[in-house]
């Protein structure tokens, strides 16, 4: 990591793992990408002969930066998942907690 320190590597439920990467997609339409970069090219691997888009996990960090955002984009990030902002807050504060 660009700090070298490593999270946490958990598996999780399928229900648990799609509902968290429907908040990841909408958190990353309403944040900036690192160094102007889009999460998903941020985050791919990439050398001379290829380039595999990163799969299969969720970024803490793009969850995380859920709870920096206003209250209007965290609406935006809620519309459509069935979840309150406040159980979304809580959520996320819970596996903030993890590490």
């Amino acid at each position: 990591t660009v700090n070298g320190v490593l999270g946490v590597v958990a598996s999780l439920p399928q229900a648990q793992y799609t509902f968290l990467s429907k908040v990841q997609a909408n958190v990353v339409k309403v944040i900036k990408g690192v160094g102007g970069l889009q999460h998903r090219d941020f985050r791919s691997f990439s050398n001379e002969r290829k380039t595999v888009d990163a799969t299969g996990f969720i970024d803490g960090d793009v969850l995380e930066a859920f709870l920096a955002l206003d209250v209007q984009k965290k609406e935006e990030v809620v519309a459509g998942l069935e979840v309150t902002v406040e159980a979304l807050t809580r959520q996320v504060e819970e596996l903030a907690r993890l590490h």
